[in-house]
C-alpha cells in the first residue's frame, strides 16, 4: 500500500501567543502522534501563507492505518488533548494525500 501524507494549519485564536502554541505542539501533540501506531514522521513548519500559526505534515505507513489510529487518538484515548488544541488554534486540513512512486 503506498504511503499517505497529511497537511494542516493551526491558526491561532484570538489573544493567544505564538509561543505558546509552539510549546502546546511540541511537548504534546507532537509527541502524541510520533507514538501512534502507523505514523513513520511528523513535521511542524512555520508560518502557512499570512496565518498566525503553523502547518504540520504527518506521514503514514498508508491512508487507512491513518484513519484508524488518529480516529482512535483524538475520539478515544486523547479527546481532552483535542479539545485544548481548540483553545489555542484552529485546525484546517489542507491535503490528505497518497503518495506515489515514480
Amino acid at each position: 500500500m503506498a504511503k499517505a501524507r497529511i497537511f494542516y494549519t493551526l491558526t491561532l485564536q484570538e489573544k493567544k501567543k505564538k509561543k505558546d502554541l509552539k510549546k502546546f505542539i511540541q511537548t504534546q501533540w507532537l509527541p502524541v502522534l510520533r507514538n501512534a501506531p502507523g505514523c513513520l514522521e511528523v513535521e511542524l513548519l512555520d508560518t502557512y501563507q499570512d496565518r498566525a500559526g503553523y502547518c504540520i505534515s504527518e506521514l503514514w505507513e498508508n491512508r487507512e492505518v491513518h484513519l484508524q489510529s488518529t480516529a482512535k487518538l483524538w475520539r478515544e484515548t486523547h479527546t481532552a488533548l483535542m479539545q485544548k488544541v481548540g483553545e489555542y488554534a484552529s485546525i484546517e486540513f489542507l491535503w490528505n494525500c497518497t503518495i506515489l512512486d515514480i
